[in-house]
């Protein structure tokens, strides 16, 4: 007969063969690939658009693609505000730009918050979606007004230039290669963490938005990688990939089409190293290649394009 000992073991065994076996990285899989609006300095374009263009301005028949601006996503935003010439205007025409960069008063864009201008259909936002709207009507429009007069910068602090503005990059994502369904995900501490990569086959996607120029038709399309946020002088450029598309969410969390790929063999970084990455893209409207991010970007937007790797 067998002993009640040897018998009470084996049900513990046989209880643990089927328990359901759980997956490490599936809090990992779930992450949003970008971190929430808090994580930015409140007069950057990135949180504008996250707290408030998006959630308050792009709700269903106004400014979701209906007719501009378009609210819809960060790169459409920018590129329908600043040095965008109004169709609507004051009844004295005072106005000749959306966003006229160093100055609130200006700006239409600041009139249609603050102000009914006659001939218009109010002041804005005229109905809301947004939950928040209400209570901080006057953070957001004093965040509104320090962007405006610190240039109009676009979410890396580049300042606009009048005429065809420069390209701008809208989303950065990390995928084991050939996978295109789940992101790798950031870091959880506070703030923009980097991406977190194993070290192996990464593909890094870019989505980009231009005001003229479709980025599938960029004449110049490269990437560096680099150890160090001041070593891109001396590494090699590489070639980014244009030959396919894929959907994710761009860096204010809303759906874009990723154009660009950059493939990146990783395997000989240790554990721990972190890696920056700049993207190279030309409109044919400029005298050189735009660079993303800069010389000039600080963080939090250089850690949108950090890698750290993880075991």
């Amino acid at each position: 007969m067998m002993r009640p000992a040897i018998i009470i073991a084996l049900l513990v065994l046989c209880f643990a063969a089927c328990k359901k076996e759980e997956n490490p990285f599936e809090q990992l899989e779930h992450n949003s690939p970008n971190p929430p609006s808090e994580a930015l300095p409140q007069d950057n374009f990135a949180w504008l658009h996250q707290r408030v263009f998006r959630p308050v301005c792009a709700n269903s028949g106004c400014h979701d693609g209906n007719f501009e601006p378009d609210f819809r996503s960060i790169g459409s935003a920018y590129n329908s505000l600043v040095f965008h010439p109004v169709i609507a205007n004051d009844p004295g025409n005072s106005f000749t730009y959306r966003v006229l960069p160093g100055n609130v008063q200006m700006s239409f864009l600041h009139e249609r918050l603050t102000t009914f201008v006659p001939n218009t259909s109010g002041t804005m936002p005229l109905e809301t979606d947004g939950p928040d709207w209400p209570q901080n009507q006057g953070l957001y429009i004093a965040a509104i007004s320090s962007w405006i007069q610190s240039g109009a910068p676009n979410m890396f602090g580049t300042p606009p230039s009048l005429g065809n503005l420069e390209p701008q990059v809208t989303g950065c994502l990390a995928f084991a290669a050939g996978n295109t369904t789940s992101p790798l995900p950031r870091g959880t501490d506070p703030g923009v963490q980097p991406i977190e990569v194993p070290a192996g086959n990464v593909d890094l996607w870019f989505s980009f938005s231009d005001d003229s120029t479709a980025s599938n038709a960029f004449t110049f399309n490269k990437f560096k990688i680099a150890t160090s946020v001041l070593g891109f002088a001396t590494v090699p450029e590489l070639s980014l990939s244009t030959g396919s598309a894929i959907t994710g969410l761009d860096f204010g969390n809303t759906n874009a089409t990723f154009t660009h790929k950059a493939a990146l063999d990783l395997a000989s970084y240790p554990i721990g190293s972190q890696l920056f990455v700049r993207v190279y893209v030309d409109d044919g409207d400029h005298p050189e290649p735009t660079e993303v991010p800069n010389d000039g970007t600080g963080s939090p937007m250089v850690d949108y394009f950090t890698l750290m790797i993880v075991p």
